[in-house]
C-alpha cells in the first residue's frame, strides 16, 4: 500500500484555491474596468469633460463615500447626503437622487464583486427584504414626495428627516458595539431559522428602509443590517455584504424612477450656464426653492445633478469594490468599530450643519427623546431577540464551529496567560 504524500496533497489544494481566488479577483476587477472604459468613451464622445471638471467636488466627496458604501452598512449616500446638504447647500432632493444614482454604479459594482468572489450573502433575507423595500420606496417616492416640484422634494420636514436618520444610524451602531464588548461572542455565519416573526421583521426592515431611501437616498441597507446583525446576531461581515446587495438593488430602482422616468438627470442649461429645465420642464429659482416656471435659472453648482453624477462615476466604480474587499479581510470587531466611527461623524456633522437644532426647541426635544427611545428599544430587542423572533437558541452546551465564534483580543490574552501558568506553574 503506497504511503500518501500529505504535504503534496495539501500543497496542490492550496495552489488550486489560490488560482481560483485569483480568477475571481480578476473577474471582480473587470467590472470596475468595464465601467471606467464606458465612462471614458461616453464623456469623450459627448464632450462632457468641462462638466466633469466643473463638478470635481462630487468626485472628492465620493472618494470616501464610495469606500464607505462598500465597507459598511451605510451606503455612499450616508456620506454624500450630509456633505451635499450640510456643507455645500445642495438641496436635499438633489442630494437624495444623486445618492441613488451614484450608488447604482458604486454599490452595483461592489455587489457584483461580492457575488463574483463568492462572499457569503444571506440570500433568503434578500428575498424577503427586497420586495418589501421596493414597496417602501414606491410609497415614499410617490406618496411622501412632491413630484410637481423639481427633483420631487419630500413633503416631510427636512430637518426632522435628517435628524431621524442620523439617530437611527447612531443607535444601531452603538447597540452593535455593546454586543461586541464581551470577550467571547457567538455569532451566526448564516440564519438557520426563518420563523414567521423573523420573516415579518425582515419585511418591515425592508419596508421602512425603502421609505428612508426614497427620502434621503439611503436606508434600506441600514435597516437590513439592523435586522440581520443587531436582531438576528448575524456576523457583521455577512450583514454588510447582504446590505450592499440590497442597497444596489434599491438604488437601481431609484435611478430608473427618479433619474430616468422623472427626468432628474435630463438637465438643460442657458447661455450663462444656469440650469433652465429638468426633465424637459422649465424651472426657475425662487427664494423658497426651485419651481417649474420660466425665469432666473438654477445655479449649476447646486442643481446640475447629471454633472455631479458623471463626475463621480469612475471614483465609485473602484472605491466601493475596494471597500467590499477590505471588509472581507478585517475582523467583525474592527468592522463594528468602523461603523461606530462613521455613525459618530454623522452625529457630529448633523449637530454642526443642521442649524434648526440651535433654533427649534421642538426639534431638540424630539432628538433627545428619539435617541433615548431608540437605544432602549434596540437594546431590549437585542437581549430578547431569541424569544421574540423565535430564533435558534445558542446555549452553553451548543457545539460551535470557528466561524460561529468571535474571539476578542482580551480573551486571547487570557488564554495566553492560562497557557503560561499551566506550563510554568504558579509563581
Amino acid at each position: 500500500m503506497n504511503n500518501l504524500d500529505i504535504d503534496a496533497i495539501v500543497g496542490e489544494a492550496d495552489a488550486a484555491r489560490t488560482a481560483v481566488d485569483r480568477r475571481r479577483a480578476i473577474g471582480a476587477q473587470s467590472v470596475s474596468i468595464v465601467i471606467t472604459i464606458v465612462w471614458l468613451v461616453f464623456v469623450t464622445g459627448r464632450e462632457h469633460w468641462d462638466r466633469v471638471l466643473d463638478n470635481w467636488i462630487a468626485s472628492v466627496t465620493m472618494v470616501f463615500g464610495s469606500f464607505v458604501a462598500g465597507a459598511t452598512p451605510q451606503g455612499g449616500g450616508a456620506v454624500a447626503f450630509p456633505v451635499f446638504t450640510k456643507g455645500l447647500e445642495i438641496p436635499s432632493e438633489v442630494a437624495r437622487t444623486f445618492s441613488l444614482c451614484i450608488q447604482t454604479v458604486g454599490m452595483g459594482a461592489a455587489a457584483l464583486a461580492i457575488l463574483i468572489r463568492r462572499r457569503r450573502v444571506e440570500l433568503r433575507a434578500l428575498a424577503v427584504a427586497g420586495p418589501a423595500a421596493t414597496v417602501g420606496f414606491a410609497v415614499g417616492y410617490f406618496v411622501l414626495s412632491d413630484r410637481n416640484a423639481p427633483f420631487a422634494p419630500s413633503i416631510l420636514p427636512g430637518a426632522y428627516v435628517k435628524v431621524s436618520f442620523t439617530l437611527l444610524t447612531a443607535a444601531m451602531a452603538y447597540v452593535t458595539y455593546l454586543a461586541y464588548r464581551v470577550h467571547l461572542l457567538a455569532v451566526r455565519p448564516t440564519v438557520t431559522s426563518y420563523s414567521t416573526r423573523f420573516t415579518i421583521t425582515l419585511a418591515l426592515c425592508g419596508l421602512f428602509g425603502g421609505v428612508a431611501s426614497s427620502q434621503v437616498g439611503s436606508g434600506a441597507d441600514v435597516f437590513l443590517y439592523l435586522g440581520l446583525v443587531v436582531l438576528a446576531g448575524l456576523s457583521p461581515r455577512v450583514g454588510v455584504a447582504t446590505s450592499v446587495v440590497l442597497m444596489a438593488m434599491i438604488s437601481t430602482l431609484g435611478l430608473l424612477v427618479s433619474g430616468v422616468f422623472d427626468g432628474h438627470l435630463a438637465i438643460a442649461f442657458d447661455s450663462i450656464g444656469d440650469v433652465t429645465s429638468v426633465g424637459g420642464d422649465a424651472v426657475a429659482s425662487r427664494p423658497d426653492g426651485p419651481t417649474f416656471a420660466t425665469g432666473a435659472g438654477l445655479e449649476a453648482s447646486r442643481f446640475d445633478l447629471f454633472g455631479l453624477w458623471i463626475a463621480a462615476v469612475p471614483i465609485v466604480a473602484w472605491g466601493a469594490p475596494l471597500g467590499a474587499w477590505v471588509t472581507s479581510r478585517i475582523t467583525d470587531r474592527r468592522l463594528v468599530i468602523a461603523v461606530m466611527a462613521l455613525a459618530a461623524i454623522e452625529v457630529v456633522t448633523t449637530m454642526i450643519f443642521v442649524t434648526e437644532l440651535r433654533s427649534d426647541l421642538t426639534l431638540v426635544v424630539f432628538a433627545v427623546a428619539a435617541i433615548g427611545l431608540l437605544l432602549a428599544t434596540l437594546r431590549w430587542l437585542q437581549r430578547n431577540r431569541v424569544q421574540l423572533l423565535q430564533l435558534d437558541a445558542v446555549g452553553a452546551d451548543t457545539v460551535l464551529r470557528r466561524s460561529g465564534v468571535d474571539i476578542g483580543p482580551r480573551f486571547r490574552e487570557q488564554l495566553g496567560q492560562v497557557d503560561d501558568t499551566s506550563e510554568n506553574g504558579p509563581t
